[in-house]
């Protein structure tokens, strides 16, 4: 079948998928269908003639001319440089008709995203904080380490006999930890008591002996039943069961005063304060400041502020077991990756992006728990109020990271940093969109393995992270589209588990522009008239968008993507354009 053929059947199939009012416009009456060829700097190109929905990447040397079916159509395109050698800083590009490449810069339209501040800094995003402080020392401890550096851990979670290896203790049994007590780059610790308050099959549940009445009995053995019967049990069959260095079987979960007292009650209301945390130099030392153990640490309730910021119960509970999820998949991956594999600690995009995927395996937990309406304060709310503080934190960094994706990378972190808030959102984004499209067992796939990063990414799915990056900056515009049915987009274009159009509207019902969500979706596509050139900038790993709308006296929109200076993209760039049709 020729090309002017394929136009021809394509534009048959939209018109047959059109509704009855739709159906005039493809009548003799309407505009002509687009040529099936068009000049481009004096070579002949296919056009490319796009379903409603659907979408295409375009890549290599092809980005130098994109002829697209005009006749009033209208898409998205989306430049995206995705070269892995990339340094990390923002890249300057042209994008538009080809004619207008050779034209001035200063005669090609420069426009910018229109963000009003306080939809980038609302929702209490703030990145300088101190559980983000903290973060960065731990992932940087588990970067620095040379390879080869780990013990050998005993593989023996949920081992009966293994158990039995390291010494449990009965219930109230007090046993000595050492805890990181700073902020600082350089570790310090403090030696505490901690008596155990609940033993389970995968959680032993101690609390510092300053802070016994903290909690009550009943309430020590109802967290224990979660986090031990509900939460570790779904993190293991998610993304495996990490190192078990100590030969016990479980995670040991330490409340103590030590971790509020690590930010000053002075502080709090600048920086913040941690909430918990994962070490892995309990893993990796045998010096006396190791617990030679797998080991979570958290905050304790504090209404009184007698060691830092007062902190309810209730506070406790609502930010403690997402924390642990997001810490455990940390804990997790370092043991698959540089203990049981003698790999290298996951980079750091990667690794944030599945941790926040473990967060919302807590929410999941609990949609499934609670089937709406059951369980919501509002009947008409999407998730359930146990959902909540693991999902809507991953709501609001990637609807920063999607307000000005130009500003982030979804593959790499800026230097001397572990990820802003905003690029995990994309991160934990791009992760979501991937698992839908392969299923979560690929989530189990990328941590149970000696390779890290785009390697990993790339060896696990078996495709391009470039490809990658270019079908999910289809599938963010495509999915969900506003008053279109949902079915519209391919599916390979779609997520199945979340409807982002949905979730967005909610987040903007529940925040707006006071929290950080002014708009009801947060891509707002840039103007890309035909015939015209614009000039704009963005990281590696990520993209722009821009809106071509095309008239019915339009028969084709040429596009070509360039440098700054109007030369072509090295190949090692990685330049392609991604471009959905609309309309």
């Amino acid at each position: 079948m020729s090309s002017g053929e394929r136009g021809r059947m394509q534009l048959l199939r939209r018109c047959l998928a059109l509704s009855a009012v739709a159906l005039g416009a493809c009548s003799g009456d309407g505009p002509t269908p687009p040529p099936a060829t068009a000049a481009c700097d004096g070579s002949t190109i296919d056009v490319r003639t796009l379903a409603l929905g659907d979408g295409v990447t375009i890549t290599g040397a092809d980005v130098a001319c994109v002829a697209l079916a005009g006749a009033g159509a209208e898409y998205v395109v989306m430049p995206q440089l995705t070269g892995s050698s990339l340094p990390y800083g923002g890249y300057s590009f042209r994008l538009g008709d080809p004619a207008m490449m050779e034209a001035s810069a200063s005669a090609i339209m420069a426009i910018a995203p229109q963000v009003d501040a306080r939809e980038m800094f609302g929702a209490g995003l703030a990145e300088d904080n101190a559980q983000a402080t903290l973060h960065g020392r731990m992932r940087a401890h588990e970067s620095a380490a040379p390879r080869g550096a780990w013990r050998s851990g005993a593989k023996s979670r949920g081992v009966t006999d293994a158990r039995t290896a390291h010494a449990i203790g009965d219930p109230d049994s007090v046993r000595a930890f050492s805890v990181l007590n700073t902020l600082a780059a350089t570790p310090s610790f403090s030696t505490i008591g901690a008596a155990l308050a609940y033993a389970g099959d995968n959680v032993l549940l101690y609390v510092d002996t300053l802070a016994g009445t903290a909690f009550t009995a009943p309430e020590l053995a109802a967290m224990g039943a979660l986090y031990d019967d509900a939460l570790v049990p779904a993190m293991y069959a998610q993304f495996g069961t990490g190192s078990d260095i100590d030969g016990n079987g479980r995670v040991l979960f330490v409340l103590s005063p030590t971790v509020n007292a690590m930010v000053p009650a002075s502080q709090c209301a600048v920086t913040g304060y941690v909430r918990g945390f994962f070490y892995s130099h309990d893993l990796t030392s045998q010096a006396a400041t190791s617990n030679q153990g797998e080991v979570f640490y958290a905050f304790v309730p504090d209404p009184t502020g007698r060691w830092s910021c007062a902190h309810t119960k209730a506070d406790v509970d609502a930010n403690l077991a997402p924390t642990f999820m997001h810490e455990l998949q940390h804990m997790i991956s370092f043991g698959e990756h540089a203990i049981e594999r003698n790999g290298v600690s996951e980079e750091p995009w990667l690794n944030e992006g599945l941790s926040h995927i473990a967060e919302e395996l807590g929410a999941k937990l609990f949609e499934a728990r609670y089937p709406a309406p059951s369980g919501r304060t509002n009947p008409t709310q999407i998730f359930p109020d146990s959902a909540s503080p693991y999902i809507t934190p991953n709501l609001l960094y990637s609807y920063r990271y999607l307000l000005t994706s130009t500003f982030y990378s979804l593959t790499t972190c800026a230097p001397g940093t572990f990820c802003s808030l905003a690029e995990r959102g994309g991160s934990w984004l791009l992760l979501r969109f991937i698992a839908d499209q392969q299923g979560d067992a690929v989530l189990k796939r990328l941590v149970e393995s000696p390779l890290s990063g785009r390697a990993n990414l790339e060896a696990v799915t078996g495709r391009s992270t470039a490809a990658w990056l270019g079908d999910f900056a289809l599938a963010v515009n495509a999915d969900s589209m506003e008053g279109r049915p949902r079915d519209l987009a391919p599916p390979d274009l779609r997520f199945s588990s979340r409807n982002l159009r949905k979730l967005y509207r909610a987040l903007f019902e529940a925040y707006g522009i006071g929290g950080g969500v002014g708009r009801p979706f947060p891509i707002e596509p840039l103007p890309l008239a035909p015939g015209a050139a614009v000039t704009g900038s963005m990281r590696p790993g990520s993209y722009a968008a821009y809106r071509l709308r095309t008239t019915s006296d339009t028969p084709v929109a040429l596009v070509r993507f360039v440098g700054a200076d109007g030369a072509p993209f090295s190949q090692e760039s990685g330049a392609q354009l991604a471009v959905l049709r609309l309309r």
